[in-house]
């Protein structure tokens, strides 16, 4: 949490429909959730076509190369949409994101 303030004060911070799905349930209710997220300065940004094809081309290879089933699409959407649409991912998982997505800039 103290991460996302710091960066807060650098630049626009900005998520996308998994993280919001992801988030939701902590919160009673869909109105408490979105002023939640207006209060910690987190800007709705919807994935494009671009990064979804990314996810899934990335995906594929995880795959092909005798990936496990843990990890989901949504890692990989989260990383392709950081990818194009941002310029950062504020990650606790920086090995996986290394890995699979070497031109994204990471904040651990």
């Amino acid at each position: 949490m103290e991460k996302l303030l710091t960066l807060r004060k650098q630049s626009r911070l900005v998520i996308c429909e998994v993280v919001v799905a992801e988030t939701r349930p902590a919160l009673p209710s869909d109105a408490i959730h979105q002023r939640q997220l207006e209060k910690l300065g987190l800007h709705f940004l919807p994935i494009t076509f671009e990064s979804a094809c990314l996810a899934g081309a990335i995906h594929r290879s995880y795959r092909m190369a005798g990936g496990r089933r843990e990890r989901l699409i949504a890692d990989f959407l989260i990383g392709a949409h950081a990818q194009l649409q941002a310029d950062q991912l504020a990650t606790d998982d920086e090995g996986f994101m290394r890995k699979y997505f070497k031109n994204l800039s990471l904040v651990s």
